[in-house]
């Protein structure tokens, strides 16, 4: 079994464990992927995604969350199930299609995995990595904003992109701050498991990801270090205003005051880089791809044509979802315009309104995409 580093946060069990019961399991068939037991009956031209994306999850809660020490020392049972009859059957929430009851990751597919489906497991996912790597008490307001800001994550075939701000959350939190709805910094601290779970409500898991969005990446990530610490001490038994105190080195009124302000002064669009970014990135992906089959393209729309048509290479074991990069080519031409360029190698580049570069790289060896060598980089003039 693979081994990893990783930061983990505390898992709020939405309900009581439960088992399989023997005429549902009688229908799944089971897999094993690099982090995942996967029992399922949906058809096999569904598994490859799941299978590629499963892994690519896993580790992204790792690569993201390096501030504690953990290691994941076992497969992670996910059951996923093509009707919401049978996840009802086994325990699955009324009015939810996914949970995480403890042990198992639970959720339904349909008929097609859609974006929110995906959004969801991610959701529950972190829940169960949590569980399974680090033992510890935390507010539950960290637990969900985690697992809400991983969530949001998007897929590009080569990782994820994290820290996006949908616009329309933005404003919805940007509305109950300017109204008074939100709670105190205090009262998310003090917010129980059971008082969470009793009223599952829109404002706290709005708020509780946006708190996580800011302490991760205000002031260029300034905060993730005392959010780390922070973590450690109350996972250790430490009182959490005491912890906060130590790590922040200051009360919770003053980070109230500074969140606030920076969500009130958000402008409508404000990941449109990240966004971006992740349409270049999932590009590249494919690109690379041919590329690593000597399928070279020397112009952005002999690319995009040969894309659409379905033509693009790729070995097999490189293989990705044809659905991301169908995803992508619908967004591409709203960015900006796009261009392959030579320097060291082959950059797909994509120049956007205000005249900013995002730069898709990537590496080959031995015929394959270097894992971790995709990149879409911002580039500003100074």
């Amino acid at each position: 079994m693979v081994q990893r580093r990783a930061i983990i946060l505390a898992v709020t069990i939405a309900c009581s464990p439960v088992c399989i019961s023997r005429a549902t399991a009688a229908s799944l068939r089971s897999y094993e992927t690099r982090y995942y037991v996967l029992h399922t009956d949906l058809p096999a031209d569904t598994l490859r995604e799941v299978d590629v994306r499963l892994t690519a999850m896993a580790e992204m809660y790792a690569d993201r969350t390096r501030g504690f020490a953990g290691q994941i020392t076992r497969r992670f049972p996910f059951y996923l199930f093509r009707d919401v009859r049978d996840f009802l059957a086994e325990g699955g929430l009324p009015g939810s299609a996914g949970i995480f009851d403890g042990e198992k990751l639970m959720a339904v597919a349909g008929e097609r995995l859609t974006a929110e489906s995906w959004r969801l497991i991610q959701h529950e996912g972190f829940h169960q990595f949590a569980r399974n790597v680090i033992q510890g008490d935390f507010p539950i307001w960290v637990n969900e904003g985690m697992a809400e800001y991983f969530g949001e994550a998007i897929y590009t075939g080569d990782g994820f992109v994290t820290g996006v701000i949908p616009a329309s959350r933005a404003e919805r939190i940007k509305a109950w701050i300017a109204g008074g709805h939100a709670l105190s910094v205090k009262g998310m601290m003090t917010l129980s498991h059971e008082a969470w779970n009793v009223n599952l409500n829109l404002i706290n898991y709005d708020q509780a990801w946006s708190m996580i969005q800011f302490l991760a990446h205000a002031d260029g990530g300034r905060y993730q270090k005392p959010l780390n610490a922070f973590i450690t001490a109350v996972s250790r038994g430490q009182n959490w205003e005491a912890a906060w105190n130590s790590s922040f080195g200051s009360g919770t009124r003053e980070f109230e005051r500074q969140w606030k302000e920076c969500w009130s002064k958000l402008p409508p669009e404000p990941t449109s880089d990240l966004y971006a970014q992740a349409c270049v990135a999932t590009l590249t992906s494919f690109y690379a791809r041919a590329f690593s089959q000597r399928q070279v393209f020397t112009s952005a729309e002999a690319f995009f044509e040969a894309a659409k048509a379905g033509e693009l290479k790729a070995d097999k074991a490189d293989w990705l979802p044809r659905s991301l990069l169908e995803r992508e080519l619908r967004r591409a031409p709203q960015l900006g315009s796009w261009q392959v360029r030579k320097r060291a190698g082959y950059e797909l580049v994509c120049t956007l309104a205000d005249g900013a570069e995002v730069v898709g790289t990537f590496k080959i060896e031995a015929r394959r995409v270097k894992p971790g060598s995709v990149r879409a980089d911002v580039r500003r003039r100074p």
